[in-house]
């Protein structure tokens, strides 16, 4: 109103001139007005089309199936997608899915076994904790309780455990980062055949009459065990070369008892007593573990820790912890498929979008410190030829990679040049190319990424 009443007190004459001066000036205020209210919807806009213009115009991502997104944690919105709401295969990718339920189910530390001191013995229960004897855990309070009993009685679990995931590969049994699940492993339920300095060693000790070294040539693997059996022939062809194979046996109870007897020399036995107020040792930080697990991305690790929060949480299995987590912990995530702990199975399905909103609910609930420290950064773990750094820089990625035969994928934070905080999904399938070549090309889009926002 006040703005009419002056336009009609100014002389007839100059009026029309005025008007034209003042809508001039209105229209740059209402653009420079839009651009300041709407500064972050148009850069979003730009990075969107940006994004999608470079992985369709790409040598590498345009000929394979390719998925992204790009999530702005101080804005919270989305900022950029590219396939983002389509499945993949996101391999061991998976393990975030492991991660955040691991976190979710235990406090700062793993329990290792349920124990009751009897006056014939010891009396435990185990709970799944793959930490007994595995090569990377020194400490071994188990083991040294264990040992202080002369007779160690086992009461064993009621439910069956599936030595292998849903859809692994029968056929990668012979392979490290298949060893098999169990309710109590032990060496991480491997054998390591090491040659050093022309000496054999076997650890453990106990399989050493199972392995047979042969200096035949050998068109296949150096080290083969028998599908059924742990019987092992170790093909040297007078090498003189110092090697390590670290091969899966095949587990059994009875196995483990022998083991177990082998190892701790005493007497170790199956009983039906039950456990009455039983104490719970405690031996290992969780995030000690779940860097183990996370950095290195270890197989093993992974299935076993899904098994004991199941267990925990009062599930009888693990598929139906899993629909649990879905339904409850995860329900804003969209419809996927999710059948094991490590990421091997190729049932396994989800939409890098809904690998965003997993990073975003860890980050909610457990914070950036805490992800970033179990995740890998530039130049470690599953990194550690990629993202580095400059000696006066700090880490600017922490994320999961995954990889099968034609896939790799990388989910977690980015700190972008302005040190904004964002979360990214970045999931590749079906290529025909080396994953090298992939795994480089990512490398170069999320430098991008980084230094452009």
């Amino acid at each position: 109103m006040l703005s009419k009443l002056i336009i009609y007190l100014i002389p007839y004459s100059t009026r029309h001139s005025v008007i034209r001066k003042i809508y001039e000036k209105s229209k740059i205020l209402i653009v420079v007005l839009f651009l300041i209210s709407s500064c972050s919807s148009v850069k979003q806009l730009a990075i969107e089309k940006d994004v999608n213009q470079i992985l369709n115009q790409s040598e590498v991502f345009s000929k394979q199936f390719t998925g992204f997104s790009l999530y702005d944690i101080e804005t919270e919105k989305f900022i950029a997608s590219h396939n983002s709401t389509l499945k993949f295969t996101p391999a061991s990718n998976t393990k975030l899915l492991t991660a955040y339920c691991v976190l979710k189910s235990f406090n700062d530390s793993l329990p290792d076994l349920l124990y009751q001191k009897l006056d014939t013995g010891l009396l435990i229960q185990p709970m799944a904790n793959p930490t007994f004897l595995y090569e990377p855990f020194k400490n071994q309070k188990s083991y040294d309780l264990l040992r202080s009993f002369d007779s160690v009685y086992i009461n064993w679990p009621d439910v069956e455990t599936s030595p292998y995931g849903s859809g692994w590969a029968w056929d990668d049994y012979r392979y490290d980062y298949q060893a098999q699940i169990s309710w109590w492993p032990i060496y991480g339920n491997t054998v390591s055949i090491k040659k050093q300095d022309e000496q054999i060693i076997i650890t453990p000790g106990f399989f050493t009459e199972y392995v047979e070294i042969l200096t035949d040539e050998n068109e296949g693997e150096r080290v083969e065990r028998d599908l059924r059996y742990n019987s092992f022939n170790v093909f040297f062809e007078n090498d003189t070369t110092d090697y390590e194979r670290i091969i899966p046996f095949d587990y059994s109870v009875e196995l483990l008892l022998k083991l177990l007897s082998d190892t701790l020399g005493n007497q170790v036995k199956l009983t039906q007593q039950a456990l009455i107020n039983p104490d719970t040792l405690y031996a290992h930080h969780l995030d000690t573990i779940l860097t183990k697990m996370l950095k290195p991305s270890d197989n093993f690790l992974a299935e076993q820790l899904l098994l004991m929060a199941a267990n925990t949480n009062g599930f009888s299995s693990i598929d139906l912890f899993i629909e649990h987590v879905k339904n409850t912990w995860l329900s804003e995530l969209t419809d996927f498929v999710w059948v094991d702990g490590s990421g091997l199975s190729r049932y396994n399905l989800i939409a890098p979008v809904d690998q965003v909103r997993l990073l975003k609910k860890c980050y909610d609930e457990f914070g950036w410190d805490r992800m970033t420290r179990i995740l890998p950064t530039g130049g470690e773990g599953t990194l550690e030829e990629l993202y580095l750094t400059g000696d006066d820089e700090i880490p600017f990625i922490f994320g999961k990679t995954g990889t099968l035969s034609n896939n790799h994928s990388l989910s977690g934070y980015l700190v972008t040049k302005s040190g904004k905080r964002l979360i990214f999904s970045f999931m590749n399938n079906h290529y025909t190319k080396p994953t090298q070549e992939i795994k480089n090309a990512m490398e170069q889009f999320i430098i991008e990424i980084k230094n452009a926002y």
